[in-house]
């Protein structure tokens, strides 16, 4: 009898010590590499959220030069996964929304130069056809995935605030996307960006119970007592970023542990004339 308490003292303890190792290895808001988001790319900037395509050219070229190496979402989520270290100079681009912009100007820049990024598609954007703002069409969603230089992960159906809708709205939300978005492109999505950037403790449930491995967020609005990989701040890219002001987006992202929270926050205005 004393041999069994002492075997399961033991396991006990084994299994505490295994525990620990475990929670301590869990990646940390310093160890995820730069996230970058973007929105559309445009000849001629409309909105503050717009980059123009010779100023997304010119960021490309200058995180080569700088010699950063751009990650797929796949990459991203199994370095999360094994809990292991990122490359030392990687960075990850992101676009929100699916605009046909990304389609047209930003997938052939980024495989002119084999880059990588992922693109975060609400679902119901691909009804939604016309107007200033066009998005893409499940077609070119299909001919996007099938490209090595880009990864799909969802932005809800119908770009909700999700953290001010009740649960069963958050799980179609967030849930339902996902299997359009996996039906539609045949690949697995693991990964969410928040509209709006938005999350609360109940969003994150949320996104946990739907099985996806990451999500990311805009501004860092704390970690709510859940892992740092369900909201992982993005660097906020638009036309702030863009002319004469590579030195400053080169800087962002070498300094994106370090940078005040009023750099990642959404800028949505169209332009005066």
């Amino acid at each position: 009898m004393r041999f069994s308490k002492n075997v399961f003292l033991l396991l006990l303890i084994a299994l505490l010590i295994c525990s620990a190792s475990a929670a301590q290895a869990a990646h940390k808001r310093a160890d995820f590499p730069p996230v970058l988001m973007y929105h559309d790319v445009r000849e001629t900037a409309l909105n503050y959220f717009d980059v123009t395509t010779e100023d997304f050219a010119a960021q490309l070229d200058r995180l080569k030069a700088d010699g950063y190496q751009t990650l797929s979402m796949e990459e991203f989520v199994a370095i999360v996964k094994a809990e292991g270290k990122f490359p030392e100079k990687s960075v990850l681009i992101t676009f929100d929304d699916g605009y046909r912009g990304v389609y047209e100007r930003a997938l052939p820049e980024l495989a002119k130069r084999e880059m990588k990024a992922t693109f975060f598609i609400f679902t119901d954007a691909l009804t939604q056809q016309g107007g200033d703002y066009p998005y893409i069409t499940k077609e070119e969603l299909k001919k996007m995935a099938a490209s090595p230089w880009v990864s799909i992960g969802s932005h809800t159906r119908t770009h909700a605030h999700l953290e001010q809708i009740d649960r069963n709205q958050q799980q179609e939300e967030i849930r339902g996307s996902r299997e359009l978005l996996e039906k539609w492109t045949g690949r697995k999505i693991e990964a969410l960006a928040f509209p709006y950037g938005g999350y609360d403790k109940s969003v994150i449930e949320a996104v946990r119970a739907a099985g996806y491995e990451v999500s990311f967020a805009v501004q860092d609005r704390g970690l709510l007592h859940e892992e740092a990989k369900y909201s992982i701040p993005r660097i906020y890219v638009g036309l702030e970023l863009g002319k004469n002001h590579l030195d400053t987006f080169a800087n962002y992202v070498a300094r994106y542990k370090k940078m005040p929270a009023e750099l990642f926050v959404e800028r949505w205005e169209f332009l005066k004339n």
